[in-house]
């Protein structure tokens, strides 16, 4: 008798640790391994997984889950991959509606979908007539809801600074990142193993670089490198991309 009680709690453990899967602490260490080594796009395996997981099911869960599908689908756009990115944007945008109704007041939630209608218009710009007016609502009602926000601060920044014309400001997007970096490492033993972070530095050298100010990119790059020594993005692409163009220009 008592083995057949031993043999079902087994049997029990056994079930509850396939339901539940990882933890959510897990799951995140798992998206920064995969971003740091550049294998994001095996991060489509890994959010479906969080999605199906009851220890994912909560608000912080949900950020994380709707966050990797947008850093995922920028990803595929940024490389090219629109098939891919269109696949995962469509089951992006349908958590984002569904999240978006679960929490209406959630600022979060509003800045990302905001940033996966501003990725729905790099993949279709035809659209941006019809599809920038409720982006440009949604990013702004999300930083008005929550400007401490780190997350939403990097998420005003991505519309402020990759719009174009009239509707972006790189300056003001800059200081978004800027005010979401100094948020982010108040909790670095957090948020230093989370890869927004890590973008959210490469991102700032990338303003740097673009508005010419090689020296300030430069050195944000270096300092990427020294604390991120195993990722190979910025000591292979971006630092010598930077380096270069500042030569040039002497």
């Amino acid at each position: 008798m008592r083995r057949i009680v031993c043999v079902l709690f087994l049997v029990g453990v056994f079930s509850i640790n396939s339901v539940c899967g990882e933890t959510l602490s897990e799951y995140r260490e798992n998206l920064y391994d995969l971003f740091i080594q550049q294998k994001i796009p095996q991060w489509g395996a890994v959010l479906s997984k969080m999605s199906a997981d009851k220890s994912c099911g909560t608000l912080e869960g949900r950020h994380e889950i709707l966050c990797g599908y947008y850093g995922l689908v920028g990803h595929l756009v940024d490389k090219k991959k629109k098939d891919e990115a269109q696949t995962y944007l469509k089951t992006a945008l349908a958590l984002s509606e569904n999240y978006r109704k679960m929490y209406p007041n959630d600022a979060r939630f509003k800045a990302l979908h905001a940033n996966l209608i501003g990725l729905k218009i790099a993949l279709s710009p035809m659209r941006a007539a019809t599809l920038a007016s409720g982006m440009l609502s949604s990013a702004r009602e999300a930083y008005k809801l929550a400007p401490g926000d780190s997350w939403v601060s990097i998420l005003y920044g991505n519309i402020l600074f990759y719009m174009p014309g009239i509707f972006g400001d790189k300056e003001e997007g800059l200081e978004c990142y800027q005010r979401a970096r100094r948020g982010m490492e108040k909790d670095i033993l957090t948020n230093g193993h989370h890869w927004l972070y890590v973008q959210l530095l490469v991102t700032i050298g990338v303003v740097y670089e673009k508005s010419e100010r090689y020296e300030q990119a430069l050195a944000m790059y270096k300092t990427i490198m020294e604390k991120y020594p195993e990722y190979g993005f910025v000591k292979n692409t971006s630092y010598p991309r930077a380096l270069k163009a500042m030569q040039q220009k002497q």
